[in-house]
């Protein structure tokens, strides 16, 4: 698993600024230079210059009911549906669109895709644009069956996160979005108890498009347990591209996509706040989807089959599609660069529109529905590799947790039965699945450390083990070149022999 630097060349990122300053007007004058790398404690300490950052903790509960009705032109199988979410501390919006011939007594029960829209866009985008009638004529194929399609708002610049804080033009009383808490906690619980799916990694996939194609792949790259397949549709899924103009660059977007001044408070500010960028980018995070099926496409700008040449629109279009074609190049080389499969729909002349997008759609679903065929194949496999900047995290079957208090990546690769390296600081507590004989002693050596760990009667060992002094400051370092931070820790697990 590579940890990728945020430096890179700077020839895309000029080009970036070029386009934006096209297409936003005046973009150029409020860009931010100059800024100090952050280091302090936590975001508080020293806070992104443009944001006021979240005071307190994200409200956690279950998603409720409130209410649900038919969308018309669906033959009663589109579904609109009003959730409070208390992570977002309001109602919350989701189509769901049911398969021909559905069975909700539970007798049969249903994989799903989730499927998200992108910027200045909402929940009803895909039915819309005609989703129904492609997944219909794709359904008939040999190669896809019957699935449930679940639609959630995002936001329109939402970004599938929870925000780092408000702009401070939104005013001291604005609340900072929590997107993806409310996907992740609330949404696919409820969907799991209300609808007959597959409640499983083997029968889940996530897809979207542009800013939802971001989502798609943030997602199951921090969620790898919970999505088997995932596609994106001319996705931003770079969004570290030529650091840290190319992120300065991503903010001044949000100005066009939902008209109005820049969104910068997504991650925070890119130089005080990098590796929250980082805890949240596909391309960082691509060494967590190498047990995922990866579906990624994108055209290159140029007017194409569903585009009329020399209209404004297919030149904005275009220019928005050329910018994606350059992130997608920087995805897939580092999925390459990791040694990780996934099928590259690059098919040359189309812009950011959405006749495209329902042709990637119609593209994807065989490849999701040869997933959902092969349940065994799909379910997490070890050993494997894992990065998150989360202090809990959980992955096949294991539970980590990190007791340090400034922001920063703990990296665990090789993660199998006789062990794993770890990456980070602070004490870091495992717990692992059921791989060992209950009862039975093991030795663990973590460095020149060794403890004897007996196994509990479900089978799962739990230990601590000593990653290094616990960082005071954020990670600013992402490529590992630091010579006084992140040594690798090699953690091994052992019988221990049983006396003579």
């Amino acid at each position: 698993m590579a940890r990728r630097g945020g430096m890179r060349a700077w020839g895309a990122a000029a080009a970036l600024t070029s386009c934006l300053m096209v297409l936003v007007p005046g973009a150029g004058a409020g860009a931010s230079t100059g800024r100090v790398e952050g280091t302090g404690n936590d975001g508080s300490t020293v806070p992104s210059p443009v944001c006021r950052p979240r005071t307190a903790p994200v409200a956690s509960g279950p998603a409720t009911l409130m209410s649900e009705q038919t969308i018309a032109g669906t033959g009663g199988r589109g579904l609109d549906i009003t959730l409070y979410s208390p992570a977002m501390d309001g109602p919350e919006h989701v189509d769901v669109l049911l398969p021909r011939h559905y069975d909700g007594s539970g007798t049969t029960r249903y994989p799903v895709l989730y499927l998200l829209h992108g910027a200045g866009g909402s929940y009803q985008d895909w039915i819309d644009h005609g989703v129904e009638a492609d997944i219909d004529y794709t359904s008939v194929a040999d190669h896809v069956g019957p699935f449930i399609t679940v639609m959630p708002d995002g936001g329109a610049w939402g970004f599938y996160s929870d925000w780092y804080g408000t702009d401070l033009q939104s005013g001291p009383g604005a609340q900072a979005p929590a997107w993806e808490t409310f996907h992740i906690d609330e949404l696919i619980p409820w969907i799991d108890a209300h609808f007959p799916v597959i409640s499983s990694r083997s029968g889940r996939a996530i897809a979207g498009l542009s800013m939802g194609g971001f989502g798609a792949m943030s997602y199951a790259a921090q969620y790898p347990d919970l999505f088997a397949a995932a596609g994106s549709f001319s996705g931003v899924t770079d969004i570290d591209l030529d650091y840290p103009a190319g992120n300065e660059a991503l903010s001044l977007l949000s100005a066009y996509f939902v008209h109005g001044l820049p969104d910068q408070c997504i991650w925070g500010d890119p130089l005080t706040q990098g590796v929250r960028w980082h805890g949240a980018d596909p391309t960082y995070l691509a060494g967590n989807l190498a047990q995922t099926s990866l579906f990624v496409a994108s055209g290159n700008g140029k007017p194409g089959p569903y585009d009329t040449p020399g209209t404004t629109s297919t030149e904005t279009d275009g220019a928005v599609e050329s910018l994606i074609y350059a992130l997608n190049q920087g995805f897939t080389a580092a999925l390459s660069a990791d040694g990780i499969p996934y099928t590259g729909y690059f098919y040359g002349p189309g812009t950011h529109s959405w006749g495209y997008w329902l042709r990637d759609l119609a593209h994807f679903l065989p490849q999701m529905w040869g997933v959902f065929s092969a349940p065994d194949a799909a379910s997490g496999r070890l050993p494997f590799d894992f990065s998150s900047v989360d202090t809990t995290f959980g992955i096949h079957g294991y539970t980590f947790a990190v007791d340090h208090t400034a922001e920063a990546f703990t990296y665990v690769r090789g993660v199998g039965a006789n062990g794993f390296t770890a990456v980070g600081t602070g004490t870091l507590s495992v717990t692992t699945p059921p791989l060992y004989a209950a009862g039975q002693s093991y030795l663990v050596r973590a460095g020149s450390s060794r403890r004897t760990v007996r196994a509990g009667a479900g089978g799962q060992l739990s230990f601590s083990v000593d990653l290094g002094p616990p960082s005071p400051v954020q990670q600013t370092d992402f490529d590992g070149s630091d010579p006084n931070g992140y040594p690798d820790l090699h953690v091994s697990i052992a019988p221990v022999a049983a006396p003579a």
